[in-house]
């Protein structure tokens, strides 16, 4: 559901020198939560799934893009159903925490499969432009839509 992103240093970096002043170091996280069938679409009588995802920073985050995909796994392969990605120019691509749950597939059958979502994101922090790794769904989900 979540990815954390960790930070570790030795115990002499760690240490500032009385007279130094380090810059402190932001803490920025992508979390992914689980596919799921989408209510919206349920409530409209069209069967779909969808995931969630969001960029939540400690500092301000600007101009992010951050991309979500549905992946559905395969026997051999993973398959990309579904992806989307937020349009950095809108005033909901700034801030502490930028949300994409716009990412969802049309089911063709009652077939169960399993889905996963993935995201990764580009944002300008403190005028510098920064990547995130890609984080996925802690869990794989088993629903019955075949796409």
């Amino acid at each position: 559901m979540y990815s954390l992103n960790f930070i570790s240093a030795p115990i002499a970096d760690a240490l500032p020198l009385p007279s130094a002043k380090t810059p402190q170091k932001s803490l920025c996280r992508i979390e992914v939560d689980y596919v799921h069938p989408s209510t919206y679409f349920r409530n409209k009588g069209i069967a779909a799934i969808k995931v969630n995802a969001r960029s939540v920073c400690d500092v301000l985050q600007q101009e992010v893009v951050l991309t979500v995909q549905i992946f559905k796994v395969g026997f051999l392969f993973d398959h990309l159903v579904s992806s989307t990605t937020t349009d950095p120019i809108r005033q909901s691509s700034t801030g502490l925490r930028v949300e994409n749950n716009q990412t969802s597939a049309r089911c063709k059958d009652s077939k169960f499969s399993k889905y996963y979502g993935i995201a990764f994101a580009t944002a300008v922090i403190a005028g510098q432009k920064v990547q995130a790794p890609p984080a996925r769904s802690i869990k794989i989900t088993a629903i019955p839509c075949g796409t």
